[in-house]
């Protein structure tokens, strides 16, 4: 209770300062005098997160266009808003340095420039966000057996089905997949939001997918937000094989599923492999585990491939520094460090703001040699 309670209260801290930050940046260089514009945007940039907030807590109560549209809207201001920080913030710099050299830089000027600048970031965050790559990567497993090698297998991750990414998406999502043609396909985790109450295209769309080897799953930690049973439930006749702490030996591949921890569970995810029947660590191996987590245990028991998400690659610009420093050297893309090699997605969706800055949503074909 005590982490959480300084989470949130850091939390807050940080969306007060953001926001005031904001207010002093729009009245200084756009030189607002009136008392009642300040006050205006004032009450806009209190509205802003109160009504972000808010939302969050009406979208598990209520499923309706309109809260959906809410939550859209809301959920936006935050991609917004990071906009309008990096902006202004290098604004502030700029100011600084002109001022050393006495140059007068006229704030107007800045202010345009700085409003612009936020339209197109979030015009080209929100068309990046709609059009996933298909991202192409070759894998070496150790011992693979000639029955795999050559195989090409899709990684979809973290498509955060919900209110925000709806049926539309979802289908044209998996007809892309289809077109790949893979072998196997893994989704590991937060295909639902947590968010919404309408999934049920979700089993039918899934059972489309073509891939002779097999489609599995396993949780993130956005389905222990959202109900891990009901996640289950709604996977049900859509010939998705759930992994829950579980291996599959296919065709001598051991495809191995962690499913997240539940809330406040710290999950000690070799100790799951090492209770696993017949697993060999010297063979070859697929882990799928939501989380670039716990790398260095997962290699020591001889683990040659785990496919994770989790972090968006940050998402939006400059949150990629976040999760660099959060999941050092594992945080986007592929990284081999001698049999073991890991590759986490940046995800097919989005969370929160639909936009992506700096990062792309993507489709996984991994090629296995």
């Amino acid at each position: 209770m005590l982490q959480i309670f300084i989470f949130a209260l850091t939390a807050v801290g940080i969306i007060v300062i953001s926001h005031f930050f904001l207010y002093v940046s729009f009245v200084q260089f756009f030189t607002i005098e009136s008392a009642n514009i300040r006050h205006i945007i004032a009450g806009l940039l209190i509205f802003f997160p109160i009504g972000l907030i808010g939302v969050q807590v009406l979208a598990h109560y209520y499923d309706t266009t309109f809260t959906r549209g809410l939550f859209y809207f809301f959920s936006l201001w935050f991609g917004i808003l990071t906009a309008l920080l990096t902006i202004f913030l290098l604004a502030w710099i700029i100011v600084g340095l002109a001022g050393l050299f006495h140059v007068l830089i006229p704030g107007l000027i800045i202010g345009v420039i700085a409003s612009l600048f936020t339209l197109g970031y979030t015009s080209y965050g929100i068309w990046n966000a709609y059009n996933p790559i298909v991202k192409q990567v070759t894998v070496t497993i150790k011992n693979l057996p000639s029955e795999w090698k050559g195989k090409k297998v899709v990684q979809i991750s973290d498509v955060h089905l919900g209110f925000i990414w709806e049926e539309r998406f979802f289908e044209k999502l998996i007809s892309d997949v289809n077109k790949i043609k893979p072998d196997a396909v893994f989704i590991t985790g937060d295909l639902f939001d947590g968010t919404g109450d309408k999934f049920d295209y979700v089993a039918n769309d899934l059972s489309k997918i073509i891939a002779p080897k097999g489609k599995y799953f396993v949780t993130g930690n956005h389905e222990t937000y959202f109900g891990v049973d009901k996640s289950y439930n709604l996977l049900k006749g859509s010939g998705v094989t759930i992994l829950k702490d579980e291996m599959k030996d296919v065709s001598g591949l051991q495809i191995i599923g962690v499913s997240y921890g539940e809330r406040m569970e710290n999950k000690n995810v070799s100790a799951v492999i090492s209770k696993l029947q017949g697993y060999n660590e010297n063979g070859p191996s697929i882990l799928l585990y939501h989380e670039p987590a716990q790398t260095k245990e997962i290699k020591a028991m001889g683990i040659k491939l785990q496919l994770s998400g989790h972090t968006h690659a940050g998402q939006i610009f400059p949150y990629g520094f976040i999760t660099s420093l959060v999941y050092p050297g594992v945080d986007y893309g592929l990284h081999v460090f001698g049999d073991y090699s890991i590759y986490t997605s940046s995800g097919a969706g989005t969370w929160g703001p639909t936009m992506r800055v700096g990062t792309n949503s993507e489709i996984v074909v991994i090629t296995l040699e």
